[in-house]
């Protein structure tokens, strides 16, 4: 079966160690390279000149085209598949025209800024008879797809009630860049709610199921910083004042009649080392899955998970997959996109997330936000 032909919109010329903000589409490079499933035919970022760039930093083939408009790279026939990774901001605009071109669209995760351009976004796939599919790293995690799969199976009997507390590892307290000055803004595109929580609800109700009734409370708890140059060596805004929480708490009905709670904290580090507790408790037994500092869509350190059944002794689950030998050695983000790139290409729906899910996750997202009760 032949590969894939993928065009990557938003490939930057560099790539670090330590990832740096508008690395991302290098990264989706690793993934797209690293599998054969897939093929890199095209490079599209906001000019000709800069996609060339891009292609000759990485020294790609020379039968990698480049383009500087998604309206052009949509008009080539041999492109199947057009991923988008760029700020989110500009993803409704440039999957649009693939989209009208009936082209399959990768879509960094969230596919839009709001609901209502998800809404648009999902009309427009459904209209185009074109894949959408969401970058969702989350539900290709290993970890969180065995839960999902201990859930539906009943391994616990049936689901009464469950407890998510997560740390995020991002400190803002010594200072924050102000080309993200929209992480630490409630309305903006890239805020802490729409990146952080955003990730960690899709991958609770992917395992759980959504809420039926949920209600919500933020809090800031770092209330300025200084925002600082690209170099990270002059203050650009002294003592700006965060909007978006960093402290974020919701609750609810599950759909399935759980209760459940879902609450995440930004600081520096968790005091025990812990990032993550996630109990999952049924009629017949328990979850436990824990781990270090991480997120949730990218794995976590030294991360398990606890089956006990009620009776039985406690035990540990293994949820390693078979993983192909293209995937040694690429860094978590890498890793993180090439196992949904490998879903994507295997039809295994549970391991990404399709434009209708993502705009659930959204609606919910948008309803935590109104809802929220402000304990500051």
């Amino acid at each position: 079966m032949s590969p894939t032909r993928v065009a990557l919109v938003g490939l930057g010329p560099v790539s670090s160690p330590i990832y740096k903000p508008g690395e991302w589409g290098t990264r989706h490079l690793a993934a797209i390279l690293a599998s054969p499933q897939y093929e890199l035919v095209a490079v599209c970022n906001s000019s000709v000149e800069s996609s060339q760039r891009s292609i000759d930093a990485h020294k790609l083939s020379s039968s990698v085209k480049a383009y500087g408009s998604t309206e052009d790279l949509a008009r080539n026939p041999d492109v199947d598949l057009v991923a988008i990774a760029v700020n989110i901001d500009k993803h409704y605009d440039l999957a649009k025209p693939v989209i009208l071109a009936k082209k399959d669209v990768l879509l960094e995760f969230p596919a839009t800024p709001s609901a209502a351009q998800t809404a648009e976004l999902a009309a427009l796939a459904k209209d185009n008879g074109v894949k959408l599919v969401i970058s969702s790293q989350g539900r290709a995690e290993p970890a969180v797809r065995k839960l999902k799969e201990l859930v539906e199976a009943k391994e616990i009997g049936r689901v009464v009630y469950s407890s998510f507390s997560g740390h995020i590892p991002i400190d803002v307290s010594k200072g924050w860049p102000s080309s993200l000055k929209a992480f630490l803004q409630i309305d903006g595109s890239i805020s802490r709610v729409n990146i952080n929580l955003s990730h960690t609800l899709d991958a609770f109700v992917h395992v759980l199921g959504g809420f039926s009734t949920v209600q919500s409370v933020f809090n800031i708890g770092q209330r300025t910083t200084n925002l600082l140059n690209a170099t990270f060596t002059e203050v650009v805004e002294p003592n700006f004042q965060p909007t978006a929480p960093d402290t974020m708490l919701a609750q609810g009905a599950l759909t399935n009649g759980g209760a459940a709670n879902l609450s995440l904290r930004a600081s520096e580090a968790a005091a025990d080392g812990v990032g993550l507790r996630w109990v999952i408790s049924g009629t017949e037994g328990e979850l436990v899955y824990t781990g270090g500092a991480g997120f949730i869509q990218m794995g976590m350190a030294d991360a398990k998970i606890t089956l006990r059944k009620f009776g039985g002794e406690a035990q540990e689950v293994d949820f390693s997959r078979k993983e192909g030998e293209h995937a040694a050695g690429l860094d978590p983000m890498s890793l993180s996109l090439l196992r949904l790139y490998d879903a994507i290409a295997a039809g295994d729906v549970d391991g990404y997330s399709d434009i209708e899910q993502s705009l659930k996750t959204a609606q919910l997202l948008d309803e935590i936000k109104e809802k929220a009760i402000w304990a500051n």
